[in-house]
């Protein structure tokens, strides 16, 4: 039996009950046409996952036009904003509603808490972010922390969560702008 989340890459390699442990903090929301799940700059909440309907994903150009750039169509089963479940920061973009449906929202507040009362979940969310670090092109880590993170042996605490998560979206805003230039 499979659940909204099953394709989310930090759940990948968790039992049914675990999965469904997750499930029982989520809420299942309407969503309308025309609306913005959340904005650029917005706190994070949590995370987003479209059971029906169609999304769009966006920043501000910056173009005095006003006019946004697209990153990506989410369909359903697809997601939004699972670094911000984890570290807390601000939205990196903007999501609209552009078909309405059903989306299953997990807080970040429940989903720490899980993660304090679970720590095989904290784990496996750890060892994924690890493998993201590491699968980051260009990057080199060779220092005694950079190792650990290599060999998956970072302590599953949220404050190195966050860490891991921060890495990455460093990583991607530098990519962006030498795009950019």
């Amino acid at each position: 039996m499979s659940s909204p989340i099953d394709n989310i890459p930090f759940f990948t390699g968790l039992s049914a009950p675990d999965l469904m442990n997750i499930m029982s903090v989520t809420q299942t929301r309407k969503i309308e046409k025309g609306v913005n799940l959340f904005n650029q700059g917005d706190k994070s909440d949590g995370l987003y996952v479209l059971l029906s309907g169609k999304l769009q994903v966006y920043i501000f150009s910056g173009h005095i036009s006003g006019t946004n750039k697209v990153l990506a169509t989410l369909n359903p089963g697809q997601y939004v904003g699972e670094f911000g479940l984890i570290d807390g920061e601000t939205r990196s973009a903007s999501v609209s509603v552009i078909e309405g449906g059903e989306i299953l929202f997990l807080p970040a507040l429940a989903f720490g808490i899980i993660l304090d009362q679970q720590p095989h979940i904290a784990d496996a969310v750890c060892g994924f972010l690890c493998d993201r670090v590491m699968g980051l092109p260009k990057l080199k880590l060779t220092s005694e922390k950079g190792i650990l993170i290599k060999e998956k042996r970072v302590k599953p605490t949220l404050s190195n969560m966050k860490t891991l998560c921060q890495i990455v979206r460093e990583h991607n805003k530098l990519t962006a702008v030498k795009e950019k230039g």
